[in-house]
């Protein structure tokens, strides 16, 4: 099994893109389990800029299923947070993580995925990308790194 964070589209248009003529459409960044048959499981997703549920049932495919605050199915922080260690939660706070990160490191931590790593920060500079990652060492144990690399295009 493997765990993926990717994007996916939603039909509402952030304020700053609304007087163009070819609408932009706003992202959201969701997390899915894709299972040893490579199939992702499906599961719901809310948009972080209006609110509505898709279903997501690819990677980067989704389905709009519901409106604002309609399914009970959509995981919030507190659902979660029960299941991880208070020092990851602490730091996922501190560096104001989204639910999709949440999901990640439940999934790292129940599948025993040790040696991942999540993003907490990042800034591109230049050619240059650099910011902190957490690596999952062991069932409680994890660290938080700098990182530095140069991107290229």
């Amino acid at each position: 099994m493997q765990g993926i964070k990717h994007l996916i589209a939603c039909h509402c248009i952030l304020p700053q893109f609304r007087d163009k003529k070819v609408p932009t459409y706003h992202k959201f960044v969701a997390f899915s389990v894709i299972d040893e048959s490579d199939t992702v499981v499906a599961s719901n997703a809310q948009c972080n800029n209006c609110g509505t549920v898709h279903k997501i049932y690819d990677i980067c495919k989704s389905e709009i299923i519901a409106g604002k605050d309609e399914s009970l199915t959509v995981e919030k922080r507190s659902d979660i947070s029960i299941s991880l260690p208070t020092s990851i939660v602490e730091l996922f706070e501190n560096y104001q993580l989204e639910i999709p990160d949440y999901q990640y490191a439940r999934f790292v931590l129940e599948n025993k995925q040790w040696n991942s790593t999540l993003m907490l920060t990042s800034e591109s500079a230049d050619e240059t990308k650099e910011g902190k990652l957490l690596r999952f060492i062991s069932e409680d144990q994890f660290r938080v790194e700098p990182f530095s690399r140069q991107e290229t295009i």
